[in-house]
């Protein structure tokens, strides 16, 4: 008779279906000092998964960071930075210390006045407009009677009519917010389903075209909502300025609508063989839309989920982009006079996708 061959030995962790070592974790809760008489098995299961999965998310964020800082190995200052920017891992290990990781800059807003021209005369940009209108003085504020802009620079903007501020608000209206966060510096990014016509904000974002065309779903709700003073509206602004180029923006009246303004947007479209490029029009068209907007005062920007529709940018790819761009750009400008944005969404898929990279946006 053949002995009976003997079965592999599986670990706990094996068992588990997890990689953390269970049996190791619970020799070391057994050795603990306070640790009681009796330990059960489930708990080293459960605490093996927990940090594992701890583990699991805060190597994405670091390796977010480092891809993000054009590095190709995760540091420790990029672990800092993953948990420091993200809330609960930042409320779990605010008081670690890492090694070598350095720290937060912690620097006084009143502190950045001398410095605010210089720094807003960077991210100013024109180009490309039958109306330019040139800047006088390095302040970040713009004259309401006189709308400024800066000349050096990418993109083009337009500017038609005099803001006028509104309070961003969400109570009464058809909306559901979803997720919420809120940036170092006190910007807040909200993720909303619902018709972007309910969203009352300084301004709503239009995706069109170079001749200002009001098609999509965007496009045909505000049309419908707006009636034809709006088209006129827009209309008006076709006539008085171009946007030639995929990320210049305009800016016009929005009457019959809950926003005072309306910026459209010439939204880029997808190139499968030129990703690179397709990505750099989609950010810079974000940045011109920030720009534009805190160059007029406002305070609350509406944002659909640009070039994701026909322009036929994947969904993940064109929210990773502007949550990229935003980050960007309040990291680089030194005063804001905005602090809302609204990812106002309608379908699911766009909906888990932006909630998911809100919460993995590295600052």
């Amino acid at each position: 008779m053949t002995p009976k061959s003997k079965k592999a030995r599986l670990s706990r962790a094996t068992r588990a279906g997890i990689i953390f070592p269970v049996s190791r974790i619970h020799r070391q809760l057994r050795s603990l000092p306070s640790a009681p008489k009796r330990i059960t098995q489930g708990a080293s299961v459960y605490l093996s998964a927990v940090i594992e999965y701890l583990v699991a998310e805060l190597l994405e964020l670091s390796g977010n960071a480092a891809r993000d800082c054009r590095r190709t190995r995760i540091i420790p200052r990029h672990i800092l930075l993953a948990y420091a920017n993200d809330y609960e891992l930042n409320r779990l290990l605010s008081n670690c210390i890492l090694p070598d990781s350095g720290v937060l800059p912690n620097i006084h807003l009143a502190l950045f006045s001398k410095i605010t021209g210089k720094i807003q005369n960077k991210s100013s940009i024109s180009r490309g407009t039958k109306k330019n209108v040139s800047s006088t003085g390095n302040t970040a504020k713009t004259s309401l009677h006189k709308p400024t802009l800066k000349k050096k620079g990418q993109g083009s903007f337009n500017v038609l009519g005099t803001p006028s501020s509104k309070a961003a608000a969400l109570k009464g209206t058809a909306v559901t917010t979803l997720s919420e966060r809120v940036l170092i510096r006190g910007q807040k990014l909200t993720v909303v389903q619902g018709s972007i016509v309910n969203i009352k904000a300084d301004a709503i974002v239009l995706p069109t075209n170079d001749s200002f065309y009001m098609g999509g779903e965007v496009g045909n709700a505000l049309a419908k909502a707006g009636g034809q003073q709006l088209r006129d509206a827009v209309a008006q602004a076709a006539k008085n300025a171009t946007i030639p180029n995929a990320g210049d923006v305009a800016i016009s009246n929005a009457p019959n609508l809950s926003a005072s303004h309306l910026i459209p947007v010439h939204s880029p479209k997808w190139n499968a063989a030129q990703q690179d490029e397709s990505i750099g029009e989609l950010d810079k068209a974000t940045l011109n839309i920030l720009t534009l907007a805190d160059q007029q005062g406002l305070t609350s920007v509406a944002l659909p989920s640009i070039s994701s529709g026909r322009a036929g940018f994947p969904k993940q790819t064109a929210a990773q982009t502007i949550l990229a761009a935003l980050s960007k750009y309040f990291r680089q400008t030194a005063t804001t006079n905005i602090q809302q944005v609204f990812f106002v969404l309608y379908d699911a898929e766009s909906v888990n996708v932006y909630t998911t990279e809100l919460q993995r946006m590295v600052e």
